[in-house]
């Protein structure tokens, strides 16, 4: 959605409960938040629509992926060496994004 949508949240508006799954990468395939990924404007979007489901995550780095793949996906760079540092940085990341932005919606749903 990050290349092919105008504006994330409206696709994610506008597809509402039919969403089943969202999937998350950063632009340079890297960490969460380091890269031009909107991902405050894609919370709120699946806060706003009450999204509760399944958040996935996906990174890729020359050092782990075995050769032909480096060459097809042009990896020409090592955005991250622990993979364990990686995934628990995601789950931070995306667990704190949903949570302030269903907290954001909570309270302007109160007036508050």
């Amino acid at each position: 959605m990050n290349i092919e949508e105008a504006d994330v949240a409206a696709a994610i508006e506008a597809c509402g409960d039919r969403l089943a799954y969202f999937h998350a990468s950063e632009s340079n395939r890297g960490y969460l938040g380091s890269g031009s990924v909107d991902f405050d404007a894609g919370f709120a979007a699946l806060a706003g629509i009450g999204y509760d489901g399944p958040i996935g995550f996906e990174s890729f780095t020359a050092s782990a992926a075995p050769e032909p793949l480096v060459r097809s996906m042009a990896l020409w760079r090592d955005v991250w060496h622990d993979p364990v540092d990686l995934a628990t940085q995601a789950r931070e990341f995306l667990a704190d994004g949903i949570a302030t932005a269903r907290q954001a919606v909570a309270t302007s749903a109160t007036g508050g």
